[in-house]
């Protein structure tokens, strides 16, 4: 005997649509988590003034038309005001997150936790999305300004050298990889260079993302050779190396 499947119960997505119910996740398992503020870091909630907002682009007649036909009602930036910044100042620096207005971030606990919630409730796909990355910012800058955040790079190579120079209070981490001259990269501003020894490079800094991208322009610069392993690499990679010309 034939058995049909009992159909699938529908719910509203949020976004004008419908999804099937086993589908839905209103919490966030990252996002619901309370980011723990040090006594060494401050943190305060300031709003964009009106005048500091400005489009990327200037949208023309047709395509405001589009956004105003398309963009549902729930996820409607205008419905939950105007998005605003954190700022997070520790014994490292200063750092400002901007928040979307969709999130609603809040001190607790007298200002020892940081908590984010989404004021849609977690029921629409735009909610469930910035939830947790929003919380993934702000635990990044309250880590960025009290601890900080450190890439380790070695060169591999017969010759190859790294070392520092500074000149008028900016440094520079100047490379030897078997080119016929020097590779110089200047330090960006909040990015600090050292190098424990010729063959190790540190990159430190505040901004999680700046240190990577510093750290990946390094690595970028002489890559591992995928025959003999020669180059820039992180401290830990593993680099699968190719088998030669056999006779």
């Amino acid at each position: 005997m034939l058995r049909l499947a009992p159909p699938r119960r529908l719910v509203p997505s949020g976004l004008g649509g419908q999804q099937p119910a086993s589908l839905v996740r209103g919490m966030s398992r990252l996002g619901k988590l309370a980011v723990k503020i040090p006594d060494s870091v401050k943190v305060s909630i300031e709003p964009y003034a009106p005048g500091e907002l400005h489009p990327i682009k200037v949208p023309s007649a047709y395509r405001i038309r589009k956004m105003l036909s398309k963009r549902p009602n729930k996820d409607s930036v205008q419905a939950f005001g105007t998005p605003y910044r954190v700022h997070v100042e520790g014994p490292l620096g200063k750092l400002t997150v901007p928040v979307h207005s969709l999130m609603r971030v809040e001190l607790e606990d007298e200002g020892g936790l940081l908590k984010v919630s989404p004021q849609c409730g977690g029921e629409s796909r735009l909610g469930r999305t910035m939830w947790g990355t929003t919380r993934g910012y702000l635990h990044n800058a309250v880590t960025g300004v009290s601890q900080g955040y450190r890439k380790e790079l070695e060169l591999q190579g017969t010759g190859f050298r790294a070392r520092i120079e500074e000149a008028e209070g900016k440094q520079t981490l100047v490379l030897r990889l078997g080119f016929s001259h020097e590779v110089e990269i200047p330090a960006p501003e909040g990015i600090t260079f050292t190098c424990p020894t010729q063959t190790s490079i540190i990159v430190f800094g505040r901004h999680k993302q700046k240190v990577g991208e510093v750290a990946a322009d390094v690595r970028r610069r002489r890559p591992p050779d995928p025959y003999k392993g020669k180059g820039v690499r992180y401290v830990g990679e593993k680099v699968t190396l190719k088998a030669g010309k056999r006779k």
